[in-house]
C-alpha cells in the first residue's frame, strides 16, 4: 500500500512523484529465494514505484583509447512503465559510494538515447516503450574505475506534481579484472588508414543492435571500418572511377592475422558491389561478404569481413601466426565503399554475439577527420580534403584507434 499522496493517472495506476515514499536503498529485512525460479527474491518494506525499469545490457569493460584515456563504453535499457510520455531530462552516474562520476544533461541524453528506427535524437519515452541509453565514460587512470557504476534518471512530465520521477538506481558492474586483448594490426604497414565509424562516438557500429533469435545482439559494439586516403588525402586515387571499386586506395591492401589463432569460419566467392551505395536484397549470411572468423586462444573472435573473392588465402580449421595473410580488401557485401570491417566478440558468429574491446599494440596516429559528416562526403570521391593535423608524432601503445583516427602501421 502506498502511503502517499501518489497522482493516480490512467486506469487506477499510481505512478512515482519524486521525493514521494521511502528513498532509494531498500529497508531490507534479508532476502528469499523463490522455490520456482531459484532467484532471490527482496523482503523490504518497499513503498515506492518508479516511472522507468533501467537495466544493464551487458557488463562494461575499461579499455584505452588512442587518446589515452581509459574508457567504459556501455549500454542501459530504459522501459517506460507508466501510463505516460515521458521526457527523459538528465542522467548521473556514480560510484557506490555516491560520488558522481558523470551528469548528462537533456540535449546529452536525447543524444545518447536510441530507439530501433532511431539511433539518436530520442526526445520522449511514449506508453509502454523501450529505449537503449548508450553511455562512454572516461578517465585518466585505470585505478579511479569503480567496480561498479550506479545509474539514476530523472524523467518530466506535466502530471507529475513536481513536474519529474527519479528511477531507482540501476547498477552496471566493470570488469576491471578482465584484460582485453592485444592484438596485432589487422592490416599490411602502410600510412592513411582511417579508423571509420569506430568507438565511441558513431552510431554506426556502435549501435547497431540486431535482433536475432528471439534477443538483442550488438557484435559491432567496437567494430572499424578500416578505410584508407592516399599521400593526397584521397579516398579514390586521382583520376579514377569512384564506382570501381580496384580505384579506391584501401582495395587490395593486404588483410593480415592480427593474432596467432584458429579459423574456425569462411565465406567466399561472393562478387563485388558497386561503391556509392549500399546494395538491396543482402541476406544475413551475405552482410559480412567474403569474410573469416578467427578463434584466439583466450575463447574472444576476430572477424574480418567484405575481402575480395578468391583472394581468401585460409580454410576452416587453419591455425595462423599474427602476420599470416588472410587476404585481400575488397568490397563484397552490405557495403558502400572498399574497406576492411573488423571486430572482436565473444562467440562464433558475426550476428548472435557481443562486442567485446581490444587494442592494437603499437600504431602511430598522423591525424583526424574532422567529422563523419566529412567522411560521407568524401568517401566515393577523388576530392581531396583536410585531415586535421596531429601535434608531434604519437607513438600509441596498447591503445583502440578511436572514430576518425588516422594511422600508420609499422
Amino acid at each position: 500500500m502506498l502511503r502517499c499522496g501518489c497522482v493516480l493517472v490512467g486506469l487506477g495506476l499510481a505512478v512515482l512523484i519524486a521525493g514521494c515514499g521511502g528513498d532509494d536503498k531498500m529497508q531490507s529485512a534479508g532476502a528469499l529465494t523463490s522455490p520456482v525460479s531459484g532467484e532471490t527474491r527482496s523482503a523490504g518494506k518497499h513503498e515506492s514505484l518508479v516511472p522507468l525499469i533501467v537495466s544493464p545490457v551487458e557488463q562494461a569493460v575499461p579499455f584505452r583509447g588512442s587518446g589515452g584515456t581509459y574508457l567504459v563504453s556501455y549500454e542501459l535499457r530504459v522501459f517506460n512503465a507508466t501510463p505516460l510520455t515521458l521526457l527523459p531530462a538528465r542522467v548521473s552516474v556514480s560510484t557506490p559510494s555516491g560520488e558522481v562520476i558523470e551528469k548528462l544533461d537533456r540535449a546529452q541524453v536525447t543524444d545518447a538515447l536510441a530507439l530501433p528506427g532511431a539511433r539518436s535524437g530520442v526526445r520522449q519515452l511514449r506508453v509502454g516503450q523501450q529505449a537503449t541509453l548508450y553511455l562512454t565514460l572516461s578517465f585518466d587512470d585505470r585505478s579511479k574505475i569503480p567496480d561498479r557504476l550506479v545509474h539514476r534518471i530523472v524523467v518530466r512530465s506535466d502530471r507529475f506534481p513536481r513536474g519529474r520521477a527519479v528511477s531507482s538506481p540501476a547498477v552496471v558492474k566493470v570488469r576491471n579484472a578482465f584484460d582485453v586483448p592485444v592484438l596485432g594490426p589487422p592490416l599490411a604497414a602502410g600510412r592513411g588508414y582511417v579508423a571509420a565509424d569506430s568507438c565511441c562516438s558513431s552510431v554506426r557500429h556502435r549501435r547497431a543492435s540486431l535482433a536475432i533469435d528471439n534477443r538483442e545482439w550488438l557484435a559491432q559494439r567496437f567494430a572499424v571500418d578500416w578505410e584508407q586516403i592516399d599521400a593526397s588525402r584521397r579516398f579514390v586515387k586521382r583520376g579514377g572511377d569512384p564506382k570501381n571499386p580496384a580505384d579506391y586506395s584501401i582495395y587490395g591492401a593486404r588483410v593480415i592475422a592480427a593474432a596467432d589463432a584458429t579459423i574456425v569460419h569462411v565465406i567466399d566467392g561472393l562478387d563485388e558491389q558497386t561503391p556509392g551505395a549500399l546494395p538491396e536484397g543482402i541476406s544475413l549470411r551475405e552482410a559480412d561478404g567474403n569474410s573469416v572468423v578467427a578463434k584466439l586462444h583466450d575463447g574472444l573472435y576476430m572477424l574480418y569481413a567484405h575481402l575480395q573473392a578468391g583472394s581468401i588465402k585460409v580454410k576452416e580449421g587453419d591455425t595462423v601466426k599474427r602476420g599470416d595473410l588472410l587476404g585481400l580488401v575488397g568490397n563484397s557485401g552490405n557495403t558502400s565503399a572498399p574497406h576492411l570491417h573488423f571486430h572482436v566478440m565473444d562467440g562464433p558468429s558475426a550476428l548472435t554475439s557481443e562486442g567485446v574491446p581490444y587494442v592494437i599494440d603499437r600504431f602511430a596516429t598522423r591525424g583526424r577527420l574532422r567529422s563523419t559528416a566529412v567522411l560521407d562526403r568524401y568517401e566515393n570521391t577523388t576530392t581531396p580534403f583536410d585531415v586535421l593535423p596531429f601535434a608531434g608524432s604519437a607513438d600509441n601503445r596498447a591503445e583502440m584507434p578511436l572514430d576518425l583516427t588516422v594511422v600508420s602501421f609499422g
